[in-house]
């Protein structure tokens, strides 16, 4: 494997590494280790050109360094982008794994978009900087809890009260944090305005849910026009832009997706409009913490309803609630107060 080391501005370390055996082209960026090891998952995904790609990873780290930092965690952030162009094989993870082993544990990997529990049991064979593998599930549904108590601290924000009856949840991505999130607001009473790009997931949801009562489909561009108390992006980064934030008709937005501002510039475009946001890398904030548990050895339950992992799940609602309030009270955004309370840990 030829290893290339890129200097960012900062950033601790950013490595590139080609195996052309694999075909493994990965790139791994360490933005803060203050608080202790990077942690941060790989993301499996195809990537146009090697700017994109590092880009994108350069981006996931530093999200990583507030989010672990928000969320409570002694660790530091991270990220891991592999180029899906070859398929997934025990070699390219075994390859993945020893690009992994040369930061020496200075960098945890886990799981993200692309990647499962199969392949996180896959990587493990070949390094012990891995977290995520012993999970009964994916990391998914404590992200999807941590939404949905976000969900509930800006509800509670805006109308007083944490109820979800009858209130419109507009849901984007039905993957692993959109569908789980599906349940849990339906089954508060909330009414489920979704949509994903893969138009098969309706079908097999429909096919799959006991009560279908209260939920209802629209196509991926309708979802940012739809008429709803919370909008809930759980998809791909940079759908909230100059575009599509005027067509928003909700009050508030807090979801599961990554990097979902385009530029932190549109942050003011939600000003324009009264809308309340909650930054991503807080509401998504369930899963690095359920993964983090794996570290102690003593625990035996590292479901997200296991009462120490719910705990500080659960804590995701008043964090949420504090950042609004802040955020009123001192007339600065979301994102500034999210940033310091973060950078009061790590900085």
């Amino acid at each position: 494997m030829i290893i290339t080391e890129i200097s960012v501005d900062g950033y601790e370390q950013v490595l590139h590494g080609v195996d052309t055996k694999t075909g493994l082209n990965s790139y791994i960026a360490i933005h803060n280790t203050n608080l202790g090891p990077a942690l941060g998952g790989c993301r499996y995904h195809s990537y146009t050109t090697e700017d994109n790609q590092l880009n994108d990873t350069l981006r996931l780290a530093k999200g990583m360094t507030y989010k672990n930092a928000l969320a409570g965690l002694d660790l530091g952030g991270g990220k891991a982008t592999v180029n899906a162009l070859p398929e997934k094989s025990p070699e390219l993870w075994e390859a993945f794994a020893g690009f992994v082993n040369n930061l020496y544990g200075k960098y945890i990997t886990s799981g993200d978009i692309g990647t499962t529990t199969h392949d996180l049991k896959e990587i493990k064979n070949y390094t012990n900087f891995v977290l995520g593998h012993d999970s009964k599930t994916d990391s998914g549904v404590a992200t999807a809890f941590g939404v949905f108590q976000s969900i509930k601290a800006l509800n509670k924000f805006l109308h007083g009260t944490d109820s979800l009856k009858n209130k419109t949840i507009a849901i984007q991505g039905m993957g692993k944090v959109g569908k789980r999130l599906i349940n849990f607001c339906h089954k508060e009473g909330a009414k489920i305005i979704a949509t994903d790009t893969n138009a098969k997931i309706f079908e097999e949801y429909q096919y799959n849910s006991l009560n279908f009562a209260n939920i209802s489909f629209v196509e991926p561009d309708e979802i940012y026009e739809v008429e709803c108390d919370i909008f809930s992006p759980c998809s791909v980064g940079g759908i909230l832009n100059s575009d599509t934030i005027p067509k928003l008709k909700c009050a508030g937005v807090a979801g599961g997706a990554n990097n979902q501002l385009e530029t932190r510039e549109h942050i003011k475009y939600f000003e324009d409009k009264n809308i309340y946001y909650v930054p991503d890398y807080l509401a998504s904030c369930g899963g690095v913490i359920i993964v983090e548990k794996e570290r102690d050895n003593t625990l035996t339950d590292l479901s997200y309803e296991s009462p120490i992992v719910k705990n500080r799940l659960d804590s995701i609602y008043n964090t949420v609630f504090k950042v609004l309030y802040q955020s009123v009270k001192t007339n600065q955004t979301t994102l500034k107060i999210c940033d310091d309370l973060a950078e009061e840990r790590f900085l």
